[in-house]
């Protein structure tokens, strides 16, 4: 599907809340009918049903009472068969009978059963059928109109009962008993085949009903499995159209920790690919600005060493001149020892060439300690083990240690702690770091070195117990050839800072007078 990533994820949240939402709508709709049927079934055809078996039970109570007449039997049909309100009831079941067969959730065969069944109670209750069948005409009494309708037959037939037996005419009581009798045989025959029919439609409509409510038993589980089944779809495409997203959220930590080198995802469309072609922008961009100032670094670099040429020819000569002057003072008073021809004490010659070599060796170390800074190389950066630099640097400077009596306090990880910087020079910068702590303590001390890991970087900290450094000096700890020692070069601290800034770390150095100094050298730890 092509579109843009948030047209997609629209289009997929909305599919699913569409779903949802149809899935609900349709278990509302489809349980509101299930209730509405079982409403109309309650409410209408079983109490009709009912009323129609028991109204069949009661007119063949008043049969039993017509068919072996006696006063007390008609006096008792007179008396209870208006109450029994047979035709009303009648009238009412048939409209029950059609309110159920109108109903729109009834099936056509019961709806069929339902209208035959109200049919015939209508035509019972409002029909003629008995009306014509009265052979006795006297037995209506005295009525100007004959009656309209079988309801009105049993009416008048009821009352003349009644008047019959309150003037004790018992042989119009007998002949109207003899009438009652055959109107009620024949609602009776009328009422039963009407209640089999309703019993065998009400049967039928529970049994529907029974289905549906199975059907909906099926579709409460299929329906809410089904929308599951799609939401997990949904969720899988979604996932899939925002893998990219977190292929170019790699490639951008990438670009953060100088990986330059970044592929894009295939087959991108839309915002990704615009973005994926930002992020390729980006990475040239910052590889052609780092290659920028990698190169001006290296031309500031060679500007200051250049600026340092001038700054060390002064200190140089500064420096040579004192051992020179002493030199030459010694080989004065030889050459006069030799003019002279006299044998001398041979112990004077002995220290005056002492004196000799103690200056000359002044001058080795003097231009080695200028020519190892102003010729320091460009590192050669690759992983190595700090803990193990360490541990070999101690034991490389036990011996100085020992004839300073300074005591020294290794701390390392026990796994391999790896960094990047050039090995050589890191052993080196560890050399200065640790000699200067010996010189700090001329009475002897403690060094504490520790080595350890800080996220992504890893921190070497040396701390001495010396007398710390003056506060008016430590803003002049890194500049070349500044020193507090009455022979040091200054070049130490400044070689430690170059080498820090060869391999992208840095140097910090905390120090508190008549309590000791802390240098902490940070390097970049291997990936």
């Amino acid at each position: 599907m092509k579109g843009s990533v948030t047209a997609r994820v629209a289009y997929g949240l909305t599919g699913q809340l569409v779903v949802f939402g149809a899935a609900v709508v349709y278990l509302v709709w489809s349980a509101d009918s299930m209730f509405d049927d079982i409403s109309v079934l309650k409410d209408d055809l079983e109490p009709a049903t009912v009323d129609l078996r028991n109204l069949a039970f009661e007119l063949k109570s008043f049969e039993e009472m017509l068919s072996a007449p006696s006063d007390g039997g008609l006096g008792r049909v007179a008396d209870y068969m208006p109450r029994a309100r047979v035709f009303d009831r009648l009238r009412s079941d048939s409209v029950a009978l059609r309110k159920v067969a109108r109903w729109k959730g009834t099936r056509a065969e019961v709806r069929a059963n339902l209208d035959g069944a109200a049919k015939v109670l209508e035509n019972l209750v409002l029909g003629d059928r008995l009306v014509s069948g009265v052979k006795e005409v006297r037995v209506l009494g005295n009525f100007t109109q004959p009656p309209k309708n079988n309801r009105d037959l049993l009416r008048r037939l009821l009352e003349r009962l009644n008047s019959s037996l309150g003037y004790r005419h018992e042989e119009d009581a007998r002949l109207i008993a003899r009438e009652l009798l055959r109107v009620v045989r024949i609602t009776r025959a009328a009422v039963m085949r009407t209640s089999r029919q309703v019993l065998s439609a009400s049967r039928d409509a529970n049994d529907a009903l029974f289905r549906k409510r199975s059907e909906m038993s099926y579709t409460v589980l299929l329906v809410p499995a089904g929308a599951l089944a799609l939401a997990i779809v949904v969720t899988l495409l979604t996932l899939r159209t925002l893998r990219p997203i977190r292929e170019l959220a790699m490639g951008v930590r990438r670009l953060a920790l100088g990986d330059y080198d970044v592929s894009n995802p295939p087959g991108l469309t839309g915002e990704l690919k615009d973005l994926a072609e930002a992020l390729d922008s980006l990475a040239r961009a910052l590889k052609a600005r780092d290659s920028d100032l990698e190169r001006k670094k290296d031309e500031l670099m060679r500007a200051e060493r250049l600026a340092l040429v001038g700054r060390m020819a002064s200190v140089v000569a500064h420096e040579v001149r004192n051992p020179l002057n002493s030199i030459a003072l010694n080989v004065d008073l030889l050459s006069e020892m030799v003019k002279s021809g006299e044998k001398g004490d041979e112990n004077q010659v002995e220290d005056v060439l002492s004196a000799v070599q103690r200056e000359v060796d002044r001058l080795a170390e003097i231009t080695e300690e200028y020519l190892k800074f102003g010729r320091l190389p460009k590192g050669v950066l690759a992983p190595c083990d700090l803990g193990r630099v360490v541990n070999e640097t101690r034991l490389f400077m036990e011996g100085e240690f020992s004839g300073a009596g300074v005591v020294v306090d290794v701390r390392t990880p026990d796994k391999p702690l790896m960094v990047v910087v050039d090995e050589a020079q890191l052993r080196q910068a560890l050399l200065n770091l640790l000699r200067n702590a010996v010189e700090a303590m001329p009475e002897g001390g403690t060094i504490t070195v520790e080595a350890g890991g800080r996220g992504e970087r890893a921190v070497l900290s040396v701390r001495d117990t010396g007398p710390g450094i003056p506060e008016e000096f430590r803003p002049r700890l890194f500049e070349p050839f500044a020193t507090t020692k009455q022979r040091g070069t200054g070049l130490g601290l400044a070689f430690v800072q170059q080498v820090a800034h060869e391999c992208g770390g840095e140097v910090v150095i905390d120090s508190e007078v008549g309590v000791g100094t802390t240098v902490r050298l940070f390097l970049k730890r291997a990936l």
